[in-house]
This record gives structure tokens, C-alpha cells and sequence, in this order.
């Protein structure tokens, strides 16, 4: 701001001179902004060259999980964007069906327990502790998820109060801090599931007893949203394509360098 105060100044008789170099500082004190577009699901998708040939075989699989990352993402792409495709068949579908056919988990009981004890950690987790004055009795419990944590102690308030005090605490033993003789326990919060509890959170139920794909969902939509001059829906486009074993539609090429 020193070249920009010396320019603006009233000339009061004196000849005022603007040097190479305080150019160069009104430059370098300019403030540049760079917009950022906002994000979209295309940013975080994979490339549609990246999808297996073998859409059969992958789409005939009969528990997902198994599949590697890159095929369990066009697994999951394939499927739920032919659900979604479908005007027809999509608003016959129950709750659970189409989130089974997202890949999403439903929402029941257990599930709900879950995600409630993971948010009341991270407001736990953010958020100072507030409550009685910690003794051996009654110490303050201080909630982790690994086997220690960092905890500042300040005392209480008003005349009680002090500087913060750091110390770690690990789990079996009885923190006191130093200044107030304030009593601090770690405790462990777990969010591992026994298998019992994992299929309670994500049950499969008689709507997953045959769940497996209907390959012929691929080329109904197919028809559906892509001709011969007309390409709406790509995914389906080179997955149908695929299946029928051209390797490469004509025109596809040209396609492909359009998208991309």
C-alpha cells in the first residue's frame, strides 16, 4: 500500500515520480481470486473406457461385495442408473427394492442406533466438555475411539478458572490435572460390529433371496434412450454393445471423441 498512499498524496509544489520498482509493488500487493465451478458426479466417475468388457459376467454376479473397486463401481453405475432409466418399472419399485438397486443401505432400527452413536461422538469429539467438577468417584469421562486423546483442562469457571493444561489420557488409568486436581478416564468408543450386529444394520431380506440382475433391463432401456443417431444414455450405449459382442458400434468411435 506504499506506492498506492504515495500516488494518491496531493502534490503540494514537489514533482512526484513513480519508480519502476513501486509499479512492480502496486503489482505484486494485487489480489488475485480464482473461481472454483462446483463439483459433480462426472468429476468423481471413472472414465467410460475403464468399463469391463465382460458386462455378462459382471453383471451376473451374484454378491457385489466380492467384486474389485473397479468393477464393483461399474456393477453399482450399470445397475442403478437402469433402474433410474426405466419410467415404467421405477415407480412399481418398494422402498427397499430401489435401494437395494442404488447400492444403498435401508434404513431400520439398528442402523439409526449406529449412525446416532457415531454423531454424538463427533459432537463430543468438537465440542468442550461442560458438566460436574471431575472426582474419583465421578471422573470426567473423555470419549475416543483410539487408545488416546488430548484433553485440556481449564479448571472450572469464574475465580476457579486457569490456564489450559495439556496432558494425554490413555485408557486404564486416572488423569489428575495439576493446577485444580481435576479427575479425567478415557474411554473407548468402538464402532467395530460383530456379524450379528452387521446383518442386523444391513439385513438381507426375501426382497435379496434371488438378487440378481435382469440383463435384459440393459437393452430395454438401451432401446429406450439411445438410436442410431442419437446417443442419451452412454453408459448403456457401450454396455449393450458389449453384450451383443461388436466391440465397437459404428459411429463410436466419432461418439467417443465428441464426448471426450
Amino acid at each position: 500500500m506504499l506506492g498506492l498512499r504515495a500516488i494518491a498524496r496531493p502534490l503540494t509544489g514537489r514533482s512526484l515520480a513513480v519508480t519502476p520498482a513501486a509499479c512492480g509493488a502496486m503489482f505484486k500487493q494485487a489480489r488475485g481470486f480464482r473461481h472454483w465451478p462446483r463439483a459433480s458426479i462426472d468429476d468423481y466417475g471413472l472414465p467410460i473406457d475403464s468399463m469391463p468388457e465382460d458386462v455378462d459376467r459382471l453383471m451376473k454376479t451374484k454378491n457385489p461385495r466380492e467384486l474389485g473397486a473397479v468393477d464393483e463401481y461399474w456393477y453399482w453405475r450399470i445397475r442403478s442408473e437402469t433402474a433410474l432409466l426405466d419410467p415404467v418399472n421405477l415407480p412399481k419399485k418398494s422402498y427397499k427394492e430401489l435401494a437395494r438397486e442404488m447400492g444403498l443401505t435401508t434404513v431400520n432400527a439398528p442402523n439409526e442406533h449406529m449412525m446416532g452413536l457415531i454423531e454424538l461422538y463427533e459432537y463430543l469429539n468438537s465440542s468442550p466438555f461442560v458438566g460436574p467438577f471431575g472426582t474419583i468417584e465421578h471422573p470426567v469421562l473423555v470419549p475416543a475411539v483410539g487408545d488416546d486423546r488430548v484433553v485440556g483442562c481449564t479448571g472450572g469457571t469464574g475465580d476457579n478458572e486457569h490456564g489450559p493444561l495439556w496432558f494425554r489420557c490413555r485408557p486404564g488409568f486416572m488423569y489428575r490435572c495439576g493446577e485444580c486436581d481435576q479427575i479425567f478416564m478415557h474411554v473407548r468408543v468402538h464402532y467395530e460390529l460383530n456379524e450379528v450386529d452387521a446383518n442386523a444394520v444391513d439385513p438381507r431380506d426375501e426382497i435379496d433371496a434371488s438378487d440378481v440382475f435382469d440383463m435384459k433391463q440393459i437393452g430395454r432401456v438401451h432401446e429406450m434412450w439411445n438410436g442410431e443417431h442419437m446417443q442419451n444414455w452412454q453408459v448403456g450405449y457401450v454396455a449393450q454393445d458389449y453384450l451383443l459382442g461388436k466391440g465397437v458400434l459404428p459411429g463410436m468411435k466419432e461418439f467417443h471423441t465428441f464426448v471426450d
